[in-house]
């Protein structure tokens, strides 16, 4: 099945102008492994998103643009009901295409900037949960 991460990685391959081959050699993979990858056949992990970003010198979060839309109608289900109060509060995986979409973009920071990160949302709560 194609999915936008096949899509990327052939559009990021032809923009640096290299060839599957090209590619799977710098990977240290079979081409077919890596056609794969861009037909859809197979996905590639995230260790070897990282790798192929390095190749294409891009980040990774731009191989995954589009993909939480995909991750969206898969996890619908999860969320067909009401959620109360409690339940969202000790929720701890993420769901939605927002919560997906910080968690990639948070995964790019230095460990200084997550820090910072988690205290600016920590307060937030805080300042939700006296409002209420």
């Amino acid at each position: 099945m194609y999915s936008m991460i096949s899509y990327w990685l052939k559009y990021y391959r032809h923009e640096c102008g290299l060839t599957q081959q090209q590619v799977a050699d710098r990977l240290k993979i079979e081409r077919s492994t890596y056609t794969y990858y861009e037909t859809g056949k197979t996905k590639p992990d995230i260790n070897t998103l990282i790798k192929i970003a390095k190749v294409f010198d891009i980040s990774y979060t731009q191989l995954l643009k589009g993909v939480e839309d995909e991750m969206e109608a898969a996890v619908a289900d999860i969320h067909s009901g009401p959620a109360d109060d409690d339940s969202m509060k000790y929720r701890t995986h993420a769901t939605t295409k927002y919560e997906v979409e910080l968690l990639f973009l948070v995964r790019n920071l230095s460990p200084k900037q997550r820090r910072e990160v988690a205290n600016l949302a920590k307060k937030l709560v805080a300042e939700t949960e006296s409002n209420r």
